[in-house]
């Protein structure tokens, strides 16, 4: 026989009164088990809870970092960017000191070029970014830079604007004045020989050349360097196919061994214009042209009146 089971029960006085309460024991059973249901959701909701934040973090992080290196991509082709304007503001600056030169200009001093701004940058809003970024990008660097290429930018215009004004005064002046090569680089093979002392090639003795060889195909045009009027155009003993150009001002210009000759005596010529071709005619070892600069009937070095510019 089973023992019957009993029931307890917990009887609740209240102080200074007969009040009382009595529960049984499937009613405290009740109870408790409400309490501890109640304290296990609690903690499983806390700790599901950290879990769901975890991971919603988690994936913030890793849309962040797409995001970074979306921006760090884009920053370092703009920094390109940036780099290749700079390089083409060289060439701009090379050109602007050329001009500056063939209108007798004074050239811009480089601590002009390198001047600031006049003021104190603040970087504190850059340099809160810069630590997000890995340490190829400088984002100083590139406010630098952008600052650089605004500063030069307007010092160019300001150049041009001078240069412009100088040519207005005296633009006849500066046609007819000898100021490029008068053949193509990129068709000449190179300057063979330079004005100055060198060794003959035939008598082999040192002897003063009055100009600048071109060494170039037969056939290569041979432009005039200024606006003239020929003055000179035959054979001409050592010299082969010959011609002079009277620019005015005092400035000759002479083209020796030329293959064939596109002038005639009188005409009149614009600067790069094609006059003849490079030969071999005349004293010639090999295919080149012979360019001399004459100014008030002295031999000039041609050299200083390169300007590498067509105007």
């Amino acid at each position: 026989m089973f023992k019957k089971i009993k029931n307890y029960k917990i009887i609740l006085l209240k102080n200074n009164n007969l009040d009382m309460k009595e529960y049984s024991s499937s009613a405290l059973f009740l109870v408790l088990s409400s309490i501890l249901l109640i304290f296990i959701t609690v903690i499983s909701l806390a700790f599901y809870s950290t879990e769901l934040s975890q991971l919603i973090s988690l994936y913030e992080v890793r849309k962040h970092k797409q995001n970074n290196l979306k921006l760090e991509s884009e920053i370092l082709e703009q920094e390109n960017k940036i780099n290749s304007l700079i390089n083409e503001l060289s060439l701009i600056k090379q050109r602007d000191e050329n001009l500056r030169k063939l209108v007798k200009l004074p050239k811009i001093d480089e601590d002009t070029r390198k001047l600031g701004t006049g003021g104190i940058k603040n970087y504190k809003d850059i340099n809160e970014l810069n630590y997000l970024l890995p340490n190829e990008i400088n984002l100083n660097k590139i406010e630098d830079n952008l600052d650089f290429i605004n500063r030069t930018i307007n010092l160019e215009i300001i150049s041009y604007n001078q240069i412009e004004d100088a040519l207005e005064e005296k633009l006849n002046y500066y046609l007819h004045l000898p100021a490029i090569y008068p053949v193509l680089l990129e068709e000449s093979n190179l300057i063979s020989s330079r004005y100055g002392y060198r060794r003959d090639p035939f008598s082999k003795r040192r002897k003063f050349h009055q100009g600048d060889d071109f060494s170039a195909d037969i056939g290569t045009d041979v432009m005039a360097t200024a606006n003239g009027i020929v003055k000179t155009s035959r054979k001409y003993g050592s010299f082969g196919n010959y011609i002079e150009i009277d620019h005015g001002n005092g400035y000759l210009t002479v083209y020796g061994h030329l293959n064939k000759r596109f002038a005639k005596v009188g005409d009149k010529i614009e600067r790069g214009q094609i006059i003849g071709e490079v030969g071999n005619t005349g004293r010639s070892t090999a295919p080149h042209l012979h360019y001399e600069i004459q100014f008030n009937n002295k031999h000039i070095n041609p050299k200083k009146n390169y300007f590498e510019i067509k105007l």
